[in-house]
């Protein structure tokens, strides 16, 4: 039979047919051996796979830390696109595994590795990404913005922001357990390897890695500020309600306990806000500025109800006043 006849019959059988299989034909000339790539089409089709998401990472993570606080990318962030096509990548990699030799399983060993690495950015991403956080930010300063003024309402607001924050602070806890893991992941990978494989630079993985980092870093720094200002102002209106009851030591003590709270809020946004990303600094300033005023609030809350207990009215009337003039600033920050 000649090579023509041979090309129609495998026409006629079709390409599709012989994709991945080990086979032998006879020409007029020679045996010709048709070498079994199935296992290796499937590698490549695994790193593919988990190319286009380490890249499109790469541009959420970019827009993340980049857009302006009033801005918003055009759609939220969905995770199960890209956990989804993790999972087709993996599927791929459990072929690859049955079908490649020995030698090659440390090469799918390592794409399990990296599947492994973007699913935990994955994770992390839509955690930052989370286009919830601005509004819970601005839900719990408005606890502030009344701030010289005790209403029925105060005290369910102040329970309310405490459970936000509390709840948001869990979520980034959990984050950067995950961010941790995926460093530790990318770390681990054998780096001749990975870039010995069809994948994209090592370093473009550490540097989505590392922005994350910043991300989530000042998103926990200002969920903790705000977590130590609601303390602390919880402790500011329990000392005001001594006052009101003429327990002037008591609530001396709970004004020092609001102070000590605002001033970790302050030290904690004052250490991390020339690093926040754009889409924060608003936040960050706001959050700044009413720790200051309420940390000037107490310690003349502080000195007023010490005044008080030693009898001098005047003297802690003036402190008193002193003290609702820096809560009405901090009511006034977020309009700065």
């Amino acid at each position: 039979m000649n090579r023509r006849q041979q090309l129609a019959q495998l026409g006629g059988v079709g390409l599709a047919a012989l994709a991945g299989c080990l086979d032998t034909f006879r020409s007029d000339d020679a045996t010709v051996v048709v070498a079994d790539r199935t296992g290796q089409r499937a590698l490549d089709r695994a790193i593919g796979r988990l190319n286009e998401v380490a890249i499109e990472l790469g541009t959420q993570t970019d827009e993340t830390f980049d857009r302006g606080v009033q801005e918003s990318t055009e759609t939220a962030f969905d995770p199960t696109p890209y956990y989804e096509t993790i999972d087709t990548a993996r599927s791929a990699l459990d072929t690859a595994a049955t079908e490649l030799e020995a030698d090659r399983q440390p090469d799918v060993k390592t794409g399990r590795e990296y599947a492994d690495s973007l699913e935990e950015l994955v994770s992390v991403t839509a955690t930052v990404s989370d286009d919830e956080l601005s509004a819970e930010i601005e839900e719990v300063g408005t606890v502030f913005e009344g701030a010289g003024e005790e209403t029925d309402d105060t005290e369910t607001d102040l329970e309310q922001a405490t459970t936000t924050i509390e709840d948001r602070t869990a979520l980034l806890d959990e984050a950067q357990t995950t961010h941790e893991t995926a460093r530790t992941s990318i770390d681990g990978l054998d780096e001749d390897r990975f870039e010995a494989l069809p994948t994209i630079d090592l370093d473009r993985l550490t540097d989505g890695l590392s922005t994350l980092g910043t991300i989530l870093d000042a998103q926990t720094a200002l969920a903790g500020s705000y977590g130590d200002l609601l303390d602390g102002y919880a402790a500011l209106e329990a000392g005001r309600e001594f006052i009101d009851d003429g327990g002037y030591q008591e609530a001396e003590a709970s004004f020092v306990d609001a102070e000590s709270a605002f001033t970790a809020g302050r030290k904690t946004v004052a250490e991390s806000r020339d690093e926040a990303p754009t889409e924060l600094a608003a936040s960050f300033e706001t959050a700044h500025c009413q720790s200051s005023h309420l940390q000037s609030a107490a310690a003349a809350f502080t000195e007023a109800a010490a005044a008080a207990d030693n009898g001098n009215y005047l003297t802690a009337r003036e402190y008193q006043d002193e003290a609702d003039e820096a809560l009405a600033a901090a009511g006034d920050c977020g309009d700065q």
